[in-house]
């Protein structure tokens, strides 16, 4: 009776730290949303996002650009995006693209498979 007692009690304390454990989740989820949302985290995002543009903007003037390489790379971004764009059509979802080029490229084993070895070495009593 005492041990099962102890039992209860453990498990009624366990029951009660999970419970604490999940309330302070759901506090700290909160806080964070709120201190995200508010308008001291917004303002500081977009002081962020300006001078990360801002600094990518930041770029040397006396690069020559090439008309050809532009053209070039714009026509190879776009053939590529319809190829795969094809492939999706023709096969489905990338899960399915990557499955059936896995199975393309996986080698068949040689000499693993037991049949083969059953038919090569005959019983002899």
């Amino acid at each position: 009776m005492q041990i099962e007692n102890e039992i209860m009690e453990v498990e009624q304390r366990l029951a009660q730290r999970r419970l604490k454990v999940e309330l302070l989740a759901r506090a700290t989820g909160r806080r964070a949303v709120h201190s995200l949302v508010s308008p001291a985290g917004l303002l500081g995002a977009a002081a962020i996002g300006f001078i990360a543009v801002a600094g990518v903007m930041r770029r040397p003037h006396h690069v020559q650009k090439s008309g050809k390489g532009g053209i070039l790379g714009s026509l190879a971004g776009l053939a590529a995006t319809m190829g795969f764009q094809l492939l999706r059509a023709q096969f489905g979802s990338p899960a399915q693209i990557a499955q059936r080029v896995a199975t393309l490229w996986k080698r068949k084993s040689s000499g693993g498979d037991i049949r083969q070895a059953q038919r090569r070495v005959p019983f002899g009593g």
